[in-house]
């Protein structure tokens, strides 16, 4: 298959085995965003919530805060020195985090570069549409047949250009009484 589009059996090898990385890298990236919408959704949503139960209860709602202060200055998650130390702790625990996602982007360039894009043409060409009809009729044409049936599809090939791509294409094989079909009967 590499072969057709121009690249050496050494050269498809490290392109087949990226195509699998390549692939679960863009359902990460696709997935992504929705899992971070229905984070933040549910983050909000329950803040929402808490700032409601807190407007209908505001006494019991001060004693709760109250008591979790009170519960954070016995534990001493409220002196000074900790809060300084808070941000480079929570740096070095992110770090890992935001080195893969620097390392993420370059990685799916590197993968896209080394892709060979073939795109398909816009209509098929008339070997293409031969082998197709040829395919479905089930029986052997001569290339005059083939161009009526092709015609009158809307495609207009000459016969002598559909006999000089089906001769030129191992795919058409050629009868006596220059009918011609695509592939080989099965030997029986």
């Amino acid at each position: 298959m590499f072969s057709r589009f121009g690249l050496a059996v050494i050269d498809s090898i490290p392109v087949a085995e990226s195509l699998p990385r390549m692939a679960g890298m863009e359902a990460t990236t696709a997935d992504a965003p929705v899992l971070i919408d229905i984070a933040l959704r549910l983050f909000g949503a329950g803040l929402q919530e808490l700032a409601a139960v807190a407007a209908s209860h505001p006494v019991l709602s001060a004693a709760a805060v109250s008591a979790v202060l009170w519960f954070c200055h016995k534990r001493g998650y409220l002196r000074g020195p900790d809060w300084r130390q808070r941000p480079a702790r929570l740096r070095a625990l992110g770090q890992p985090l935001l080195e893969q996602g620097r390392a993420a982007p370059l990685e799916h360039a590197s993968l896209s570069d080394s892709l060979i894009v073939v795109e398909a043409p816009a209509f098929p060409n008339g070997e293409q549409l031969a082998a197709r009809y040829l395919a479905r009729c089930g029986r052997p044409l001569t290339p005059g047949e083939l161009r009526d049936a092709l015609a009158r599809d809307g495609h207009q090939i000459p016969a002598a250009r559909l006999k000089r791509e089906m001769s030129a294409h191992r795919a058409f094989v050629r009868s006596p009484g220059d009918l011609w079909t695509v592939g080989r009967p099965a030997a029986g």
